[in-house]
């Protein structure tokens, strides 16, 4: 899409320029309009390709920073692009450009709630998938808490094994339903269902008969450890 636009063509796949009348889009510069909005879509994809390093290497921080650069450059195009008639044609219709003067106050308040949503959602799922999962043993059952929580039966725990082996070493396979972000791996992946920091180590192995296998594995070794003596106790 970047492409097109950056060759002046592709106006019609701009939002609220293409539900324009004739005679209004009449008024605009549109190849200029085109060329904005595809330099802005090159930029979100370099966001992107930033979000995904990140993910790669396990560094939390690029990723908030590539995802906060996702958010803030769209919110920025819509400001530019909805104020000051920047696009209008020097001999623009006096009527146009006061209607659109209009518009714009409306688009910024608009895009003002927008951008308090996303943020705050976009939060929320990284808070949740980078939070530590709390693993609670009690009575017959295991509790995991976390994004992807469940709870298991003792009854339909067949083995718990614990591997010298951090999650990244073991194979985490594709990701089929799950958060991957930072230094966290939480939900389904095909090597099972995930609740590890993928470069710690050691991890536990639940072989769950109801289900597919699960792994847990705390950022502290000795966590994970005194986590395992409890499920060997409490599962015999």
């Amino acid at each position: 899409m970047a492409i097109v636009l950056l060759r002046g063509r592709g106006a019609n796949l701009i939002s609220g320029y293409n539900m324009l009348s004739a005679n209004v889009r009449a008024n605009y510069d549109e190849r200029a309009l085109c060329r904005f909005v595809g330099r802005l879509l090159i930029a979100i994809c370099a966001c992107m390709a930033v979000v995904w390093a990140g993910t790669h290497f396990g560094v939390s921080w690029v990723i908030w920073l590539g995802v906060a650069l996702m958010v803030a450059l769209p919110i920025a195009g819509a400001v530019y692009a909805n104020t000051g008639n920047r696009f209008m044609k020097s001999g623009a219709e006096p009527e146009v450009a006061a209607c659109a003067k209009k518009a714009s106050k409306r688009t910024l308040v608009l895009v003002a709630a927008i951008s308090v949503v996303t943020l705050v959602g976009i939060g929320a799922l990284f808070i949740s998938g980078e939070r530590e999962p709390q693993v609670d043993i009690h009575g017959d059952s295991l509790r995991i808490r976390a994004m992807y929580g469940l709870e298991v039966d003792f009854a339909d725990i067949s083995g718990v094994t614990l591997l010298e082996q951090s999650m990244r070493e073991i194979g985490p396979g594709m990701r089929t339903n799950g958060y991957a972000a930072g230094n966290a791996l939480r939900g389904h992946f095909t090597a099972g269902l995930l609740f590890v920091s993928p470069d710690s180590t050691p991890t536990i192995r639940i072989e769950w008969e109801r289900g597919t296998n699960i792994y847990i594995s705390l950022r502290e070794s000795e966590a994970t450890r005194a986590l395992y003596s409890e499920l060997i106790a409490a599962v015999g």
